[in-house]
Protein backbone atom coordinates (compact mmCIF):
# COMPACT_ATOMS: atom_id res chain seq x y z
CA UNK A 1 0.00 0.00 0.00
CA UNK A 2 1.45 3.35 -1.06
CA UNK A 3 0.84 6.08 1.49
CA UNK A 4 0.79 9.60 0.11
CA UNK A 5 1.20 12.92 1.89
CA UNK A 6 -2.44 13.66 1.16
CA UNK A 7 -3.47 10.42 2.86
CA UNK A 8 -1.34 11.32 5.88
CA UNK A 9 -2.78 14.82 6.03
CA UNK A 10 -6.28 13.37 5.96
CA UNK A 11 -5.45 11.04 8.84
CA UNK A 12 -3.84 13.87 10.83
CA UNK A 13 -7.02 15.89 10.46
CA UNK A 14 -8.86 13.02 12.18
CA UNK A 15 -6.46 12.76 15.16
CA UNK A 16 -7.92 13.96 18.45
CA UNK A 17 -6.35 17.27 19.54
CA UNK A 18 -5.04 15.74 22.76
CA UNK A 19 -2.60 13.63 20.70
CA UNK A 20 -1.36 16.38 18.39
CA UNK A 21 1.67 17.25 20.52
CA UNK A 22 2.76 13.62 20.62
CA UNK A 23 2.20 13.25 16.89
CA UNK A 24 4.21 16.41 16.25
CA UNK A 25 7.16 15.06 18.30
CA UNK A 26 7.04 11.80 16.36
CA UNK A 27 7.09 13.63 13.04
CA UNK A 28 9.97 15.89 14.16
CA UNK A 29 12.00 12.88 15.33
CA UNK A 30 11.63 11.31 11.88
CA UNK A 31 12.96 14.48 10.24
CA UNK A 32 16.20 14.61 12.20
CA UNK A 33 19.15 12.97 10.47
CA UNK A 34 20.58 9.97 12.21
CA UNK A 35 24.23 10.34 13.07
CA UNK A 36 26.15 7.10 13.22
CA UNK A 37 27.69 6.51 16.59
CA UNK A 38 31.44 6.86 16.75
CA UNK A 39 33.18 3.58 17.47
CA UNK A 40 34.29 3.58 21.09
CA UNK A 41 36.13 0.28 21.33
CA UNK A 42 39.80 -0.20 22.10
CA UNK A 43 40.85 -0.52 18.45
CA UNK A 44 39.00 2.67 17.49
CA UNK A 45 40.78 4.54 20.28
CA UNK A 46 44.15 3.09 19.31
CA UNK A 47 43.66 4.34 15.74
CA UNK A 48 43.64 7.89 17.09
CA UNK A 49 47.03 7.58 18.80
CA UNK A 50 49.71 9.67 17.12
CA UNK A 51 53.38 8.89 17.75
CA UNK A 52 56.14 11.36 17.06
CA UNK A 53 59.37 9.41 16.71
CA UNK A 54 62.45 9.11 14.51
CA UNK A 55 62.07 7.25 11.21
CA UNK A 56 64.02 4.23 12.48
CA UNK A 57 62.06 3.99 15.74
CA UNK A 58 60.19 0.80 14.82
CA UNK A 59 63.36 -0.92 13.58
CA UNK A 60 65.44 0.08 16.59
CA UNK A 61 62.88 0.14 19.38
CA UNK A 62 65.10 -1.92 21.68
CA UNK A 63 67.95 0.59 21.30
CA UNK A 64 65.60 3.46 22.13
CA UNK A 65 64.11 1.64 25.14
CA UNK A 66 67.57 0.70 26.48
CA UNK A 67 68.86 4.25 25.99
CA UNK A 68 71.43 3.31 23.34
CA UNK A 69 69.71 5.82 21.02
CA UNK A 70 67.97 9.08 21.86
CA UNK A 71 64.63 9.93 20.38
Amino acid sequence: MLITRDALKTEIDEVDTQYLETLYRIIKSLQQPTVPAKPSGLMAKLKTVKISAPEDFAENIDAYINGEKDA
